[in-house]
């Protein structure tokens, strides 16, 4: 069944986010939403999918059976993907400005991979999105720094972070043991004590597990790069 004005009204109070929010981040008029949430008109179904895949981006849940209804906020995920770049697809949406998450920190962190079997273990590159109605973990992902390929990917979510996040962005200064083994919200809890540090520049970052001057500022001299337009950003930053 599509979902219910009642729904929506429920959904939107679990997020904190006001009609304009959940109106910008479905790509509806901010009219509709509201004659929808009035009950004073009908619908398209295409409408109402659009404003339930928005909900749910933001991790709302919603079921119903005929006897009850339903409306839940997962306030922890881990998306269990080893695509790369349907994770990066998903990273950028939720960091969106017009994302129902509501960004309030980013933390970036490098983590051995002991699943791959390699000596020694590769490094992956992981994010924990703290929102404010629910933390996002972005660490069963092949993000690395491996080749051109994975650089552009993590320098294409550190590019739409700057950008959109520049003061809300933090890294951990050590390399951690696989994440993976544990159960996600022990992970998040232990994350979260953990001592952040303001992400001012990539290289702080990166240079533990890299060399930001001697490899992977190459990527920035090449045409069409994301790590090109990252590097651009923080130019025009130290300049403003």
């Amino acid at each position: 069944m599509p979902i219910s004005p009642r729904q929506i009204r429920a959904a939107r109070a679990m997020l904190d986010v006001k009609q304009r929010d959940l109106a910008d981040a479905a790509s509806v008029s901010l009219a509709t939403l509201n004659n929808i949430e009035r009950e004073v008109a009908a619908p398209r179904s295409r409408t109402l999918a659009a404003i339930e895949r928005a909900l749910a981006t933001a991790g709302v849940e919603v079921s119903e059976d005929g006897l009850s209804e339903e409306v839940r906020l997962h306030r922890m995920a881990r998306p269990a993907s080893y695509d790369t770049l349907f994770a990066s697809q998903r990273v950028l949406e939720t960091i969106s400005p017009r994302s129902l998450t509501q960004i309030r920190k980013i933390l970036l962190f490098a983590r051995r991979d002991q699943s791959s079997g390699m000596a020694p273990p590769p490094i992956r590159v992981c994010l924990l999105l703290e929102g404010s109605s629910r933390a996002i973990l972005f660490d069963q992902v092949g993000f690395s720094a491996e080749n051109g390929s994975r650089v552009a990917e993590v320098a294409g979510l550190l590019l739409a972070g700057f950008a959109f996040h520049a003061d809300r962005l933090f890294y951990l200064d050590e390399i951690l043991e696989d994440t993976t083994t544990a159960e996600l919200r022990e992970t998040v809890i232990r994350l979260r004590h953990r001592n952040w540090l303001k992400l001012q520049h990539p290289r702080d970052f990166f240079n533990l597990f890299d060399d930001w001057d001697g490899h992977l500022l190459d990527y920035a001299r090449r045409p069409g790069h994301p790590m090109r337009d990252l590097v651009a950003l923080l130019l025009r930053r130290r300049e403003s």
